[in-house]
């Protein structure tokens, strides 16, 4: 492992309620010897040159975090906390929220915002409770030591990424010459009528089924923190009185690919295509299945 791999630091998004799920998703034993997603994503990026993760949480899944992860870490990967708070916002715009009224998180953007003071170098952004296949690290890891200047993500084509139980929200993006061109979040995709349809900007609307999206598997460098914070300001005063709001990442990403029109230093955002399926779990539906899957997949390794 040389010296710029060793510097990777994998920042994992474990804050969300699962409330469709009904219950933390991040704790569910869903591999084949009862292993979390969180698990098997650690020994993946482990393998892929990863020495580090920052684990994103709300501060009641610490205590349950640490019993997780006792003796489970391999030797030289360190594992940190930080908290994603909901009064943790640009200072610009803390009054035009009303705390007492908020119950759920801010978002994907927000919960890596919460990072910002312990990571300050390349890293890769995941979520806890999704399962991304070693390929996936690998690529993250080589995307982030080939071009430390540039982000990038790894997209899956949407058809893997659906669920028989219900609509899910994807990023889907455009994608150019291996450079992401556009993302946008499209919500409550699903099958109909033999079909992809999916709400975006309130408009119901057809997809192509070999479409690709953003799963939340993203390599960014520490300058990300300042498009957040832009964002946010933004997403707060246009929405943050809204009880269920959330800013995302691709929101973010978004902001990125702008500011390459009007700037002249330009960064690019550079798309590697999944090689391995994702799983993961919206409903309670679909433990079994993914548990089934995970088993083919793993258990004879």
């Amino acid at each position: 492992m040389d010296g710029k791999m060793a510097d990777l630091t994998l920042v994992i998004l474990a804050a969300g309620l699962g409330s469709r799920f009904g219950g933390d998703k991040q704790l569910a034993g869903l591999g084949p010897n009862d292993e979390t997603m969180l698990e098997l994503s650690l020994r993946s990026a482990y393998k892929a040159g990863f020495t580090r993760a920052v684990l994103v949480i709300r501060p009641e899944l610490a205590a349950s975090l640490d019993l997780l992860l006792a003796d489970k870490l391999p030797q030289g990967f360190h594992c940190d906390y930080c908290i994603q708070s909901l009064d943790d916002l640009p200072e610009a715009v803390t009054h035009y929220v009303d705390l007492a009224a908020r119950k759920k998180p801010w978002g994907t953007a927000h919960a890596l915002w919460s990072a910002r003071k312990q990571v300050t170098g390349p890293m890769a952004v995941i979520n806890a409770d999704d399962y991304y296949g070693d390929s996936a690290f690998s690529l993250l890891a080589q995307g982030l030591v080939k071009s430390a200047s540039d982000w990038m993500m790894v997209a899956y084509p949407i058809h893997l990424t659906l669920s028989e139980n219900g609509g899910v929200n994807r990023g889907l993006c455009e994608v150019k010459n291996g450079k992401l061109v556009d993302v946008a979040e499209w919500l409550d995709i699903q099958s109909h009528a033999n079909e992809l349809v999916g709400t975006f900007a309130g408009k119901q609307q057809t997809i192509v089924s070999d479409a690709l999206v953003s799963m939340t598997c993203w390599g960014f460098n520490a300058d990300i923190f300042a498009v957040i914070e832009a964002q946010l300001t933004d997403f707060i005063i246009g929405y943050g009185r809204e009880p269920k709001s959330e800013c995302y990442l691709p929101s973010v990403v978004q902001a990125r690919l702008q500011q390459n029109l009007t700037s002249e230093d330009t960064r690019n955002v550079n798309v590697s295509v999944a090689q391995e399926s994702w799983y993961g779990v919206t409903y309670p539906e679909d433990a079994n299945w993914v548990k089934q899957k995970l088993f083919e997949k793993l258990a004879a390794v």
